[in-house]
């Protein structure tokens, strides 16, 4: 999938391939490279040249970039987001006898900064 590359300064990429989720401003080797295009899907690429897979970028956040995937070149759509969430409710549905939750919680679940907490029907997102 054609992205636009958000580029690590050299060594910023060992805590991204150790599993950590997040991207810190100070990690970029051009900050203002994706300026114009925030907030987007970008392939995090390393000093090296590996791309180490998908994240949301946003200029305005504390945290520059959440990881999506460890996958290079993976699809972010509305399965993708389903597919997730999916796995979310099978998961809590097999811990709480009742549908009173929280459904995801954030990177705990592969959905960096999305809270969601289940309240029977209804549903609270943050």
């Amino acid at each position: 999938h054609k992205r636009p590359l958000l580029v690590l300064r050299e060594g910023a990429e060992v805590r991204l391939r150790r599993g950590h989720p997040w991207v810190s401003p100070r990690d970029l080797r051009d900050p203002e490279a994706l300026v114009q295009m925030s907030p987007c899907l970008v392939n995090v690429q390393a000093s090296d040249g590996e791309v180490l897979g998908v994240a949301l970028f946003n200029k305005h956040a504390t945290i520059a970039a959440r990881m999506l995937s460890t996958s290079a070149f993976v699809r972010i759509d509305a399965a993708f987001f389903a597919d997730r969430l999916r796995k979310c409710l099978s998961y809590r549905e097999r811990l709480f006898a009742e549908p009173f939750y929280r459904l995801a919680h954030g990177e705990a679940d592969a959905l960096p900064g999305l809270i969601v907490d289940r309240y029977g029907d209804q549903v609270c997102i943050q």
